[in-house]
């Protein structure tokens, strides 16, 4: 009888222990998964919904019509090409019917930044701002660099910032029906010498608190160097469209000689975005 009480006693303390070990080492989200080599993991920029959501958003679509191109972001309509560079238009719908009504706010084109000195091999593009760099090497962001292992501090923004691609809107993201002014940063940091390369891509969501820039959603991922303009996110419209106060979010993903054009649908969940609908063809 005393074995067997003490054996469940040793048994319980394990258990307790492991708890603890699992509670430190897993703290409010900042786990790094690593591979057997040891490397971290990437996060996926865009996660699946739950099953609630999706079922509440199950009748939103993006569908493709070949022919000409036809541009109405506020009703969700897109400009867009099928695999083979084939024209046409992609369209946000709804199945119900009557099918609700579509109203979108169309978000402006992102701009895109580059270091001062660099070829501007685009008009539109512009010299790297003094705020764009320090907002990329914000505490909040070397935080964020060094949890999920992208550099080894071989990285330096002011001298490795290859591209800075941003856009700013108006969206409800946090608080249902609280719009609030929104920065999205999708940017590159690299340091390739003749025999070595170390880099990585990151994307970030930023509201301006107390005159700067703080993120409140990032994703990255290391690169390899080897494939030029690793394909990236940019918003085209925004809005609510089950009612719910939070704002859905169509978004274009813009990627390396790509041969067909790849919308989504996003949603707000749990703090960051879910892919609720891609055109016809992913």
């Amino acid at each position: 009888m005393v074995k067997s009480l003490i054996q469940r006693r040793d048994v319980c303390r394990c258990i307790c222990r492991l708890i603890f070990a699992i509670l430190i080492g897993l703290p409010m989200g900042t786990a790094v998964a690593k591979n057997p080599e040891g490397q971290a993991l990437p996060r996926p920029w865009v996660n699946k919904p739950s099953p609630g959501l999706a079922d509440n958003l199950r009748h939103w679509h993006l569908t493709f019509e070949l022919g000409q191109q036809q541009s109405a972001s506020e009703k969700g309509i897109f400009p867009s090409f099928a695999p083979g560079y084939r024209d046409g238009t992609a369209c946000l719908v709804n199945d119900l019917r009557p099918a609700p009504s579509i109203k979108l706010t169309a978000v402006a084109k992102r701009v895109r930044y580059v270091p001062r000195g660099s070829p501007h091999t685009d008009p539109d593009h512009l010299d790297v701002t003094r705020e764009i760099i320090d907002t990329l090497r914000s505490p909040s962001i070397v935080k964020f660099v060094a949890r999920e292992q992208f550099d080894n501090g071989q990285l330096d923004v002011e001298t490795g910032l290859a591209v800075a691609l941003v856009q700013d809107f108006e969206i409800a993201l946090r608080t249902p029906k609280k719009k609030e002014h929104v920065w999205s940063i999708n940017w590159r940091i690299e340091r390739q010498t003749e025999t070595s390369y170390a880099g990585y891509e990151a994307w970030g969501l930023f509201i301006r608190i107390n005159g700067t820039l703080q993120p409140f959603y990032l994703a990255g991922r290391q690169s390899s160097g080897e494939t030029p303009g690793v394909s990236y996110y940019y918003v085209l419209a925004t809005g609510d469209l089950n009612g719910d106060g939070i704002d859905e979010l169509v978004v274009r993903e813009m990627g390396f000689e790509k041969e067909q054009d790849d919308l989504e649908l996003w949603a707000w969940e749990r703090g960051g975005p879910v892919t609720i609908a891609r055109t016809p063809w992913r």
